[in-house]
């Protein structure tokens, strides 16, 4: 493939492709005919109908008018069909290109090619389906006029060199990529056992309610030859059938994300190119992709008090401009050691892990357990006058109280020349690793409670941050939140 100003398709699969992901949701409308249960199936008939008739030249359409070019300048993409859109998306500014594969798209031998830019939120460009071949041509084309447009960059004085990384990214050559970090199948399994997740849980019961199964036929399935025993038991003690379905629903739970992250992280391999990071990863949905160095704003640490019991962490890389579908984070260690992650922050020319910590306030621990205690108090009082045994709530006091102490030990900061680090976390422990120069702003916030203590809460912002897990250090005494602000603005103005 070679630059031109001829228009290109996309790979003539993509019909058949759109049209099979279409099909879930008419078998969905059709629920009710095929089941046979609903007076108003007709109804569902005729909405069918009128979806495959809207639906299927749709698809044609978009398919037919669908055109893209690689030019020496730009990548274009046409699309739309009542509404047209046209990009213009310059080569130098395109930061990275993802090469995507589902399971169909593994069997027809076709790939879904996402470009973003150095400011995009979400993908600026994709290209929905083409050949693999012709994934992997689009990213070399691109990856080799970079580095021509940078070449000739560095030799012309009249040009100024931009600070945004102009395409230093050659062809991905296994020999010229650095393994950082690779797992495993026994570790991806094991990566796997550490997570548990209500929300597939959750999505599976949803299905359920659309099929309807009867409870009586699955249970006897379940319990086989001893259906009548089981159903003795059952029927003697309510208790234990809520046991028995708490502990099923776990065992889901824990099944699924086992599940999610086998299909997930899969032969993950992180390289490193140049001044850019390479991902490999998937069982079912294959995917590989870059993050530009210069695009990771923060390192972070993430582990709960399982998994640190064996030794075992999380490290993600907080970007600017990634995919909003995730949140910011790309995640560079799914399992790993101390040691694995620090050799990982090393080579990318991160802050190294803080061996001492400084304190925040001894008053945070009054703060918590005052709170806390206030709001067991609202819940026993309002639920009282249904039901007295809740007056056994108040044994939840010495948790409180416990909680609030280990919550007091894992708070902390760390500061070093050019960095800042940040840690808390009871039930999931976070480590935040912030280069100075990465920093955007600092708030600091003082409720009517802190004032009174002479405390306050101290926000570190920098670009991608999550509003929901911010690096927020609380409690921090007044003066030494200021101070610290000064310590960090001085680093970026000495004079």
């Amino acid at each position: 493939m070679k630059p031109s100003n001829e228009p290109r398709r996309l790979h003539p699969l993509t019909l058949v492709q759109r049209m099979i992901v279409s099909l879930p949701a008419l078998i969905f409308i059709l629920l009710p005919v095929i089941r046979g249960s609903d007076s108003t199936a007709w109804f569902n008939l005729v909405f069918a109908f009128a979806y495959a008739l809207v639906v299927l030249p749709w698809i044609v359409l978009y398919y037919v008018r669908f055109r893209y070019w690689i030019t020496p300048s730009e990548l274009i993409i046409h699309s739309g069909v009542l509404t047209r859109r046209k990009r213009n998306i310059p080569i130098e500014r395109i930061q990275n290109i993802e090469i995507e594969q589902g399971p169909l798209q593994r069997i027809l031998r076709t790939a879904k090619v996402a470009v973003y830019t150095a400011g995009s939120a979400s993908a600026e460009g994709v290209l929905e389906y083409v050949s693999l071949e012709e994934a992997r041509e689009i990213r070399a084309v691109v990856r080799e006029m970079q580095q021509e447009y940078s070449t000739s960059e560095s030799r012309s004085p009249t040009i100024p060199i931009s600070d945004e990384p102009q395409g230093q990214d050659a062809p991905v050559d296994d020999a010229a990529l650095d393994t950082l970090f690779a797992m495993s199948p026994k570790r991806v399994l094991l990566a796997g056992v550490f997570r548990f997740s209500w929300l597939y849980l959750a999505g599976f019961f949803s299905l359920m309610q659309y099929v309807d199964p009867d409870p009586t036929l699955v249970f006897a399935w379940l319990a086989g030859d001893n259906f009548e025993q089981w159903s003795a038991i059952v029927e003697a003690s309510p208790w234990i059938t809520g046991v028995l379905v708490v502990a099923g629903a776990a065992a889901l739970g824990w099944l699924s994300g086992i599940a999610v992250t086998m299909n997930r992280y899969h032969r993950f391999r992180v390289r490193l190119l140049g001044d850019k990071l390479h991902r490999e990863h998937g069982l079912l949905t294959l995917a590989e992709g870059t993050i530009p160095l210069k695009r990771i704003q923060t390192y972070i640490i993430r582990t709960n008090p399982f998994m640190k019991r064996f030794g075992w962490y999380r490290l993600e890389l907080q970007t600017m401009g990634i995919d909003l579908q995730k949140k910011g984070f790309q995640v560079a260690a799914p399992l790993a050691t101390m040691e694995e992650i620090e050799g990982i922050i090393s080579a990318l020319g991160g802050m190294s892990v803080p061996s001492e910590w400084q304190s925040v306030s001894r008053l945070t621990v009054r703060r918590f357990i005052i709170r806390n205690t206030a709001a067991l108090a609202v819940v026993i009082a309002s639920v009282w006058w249904w039901w007295q045994g809740i007056i056994w709530g108040a044994a939840l006091l010495p948790v409180i109280v416990l909680l609030a102490v280990i919550r007091y030990r894992n708070m902390g900061y760390s500061t070093s020349r050019g960095n800042l680090a940040v840690r808390k976390g009871v039930f999931r422990k976070h480590v935040w690793l912030i280069p100075t120069r990465k920093i955007q702003t600092f708030s600091l916030t003082e409720s009517f409670f802190q004032r009174r203590l002479s405390l306050s809460t101290l926000y570190v912002d920098t670009a991608g941050a999550s509003p929901v897990s911010p690096a927020d250090i609380i409690d921090l005494p007044g003066e030494e939140a200021t101070r610290l602000i000064q310590g960090v603005y001085l680093e970026f103005n000495p004079d």
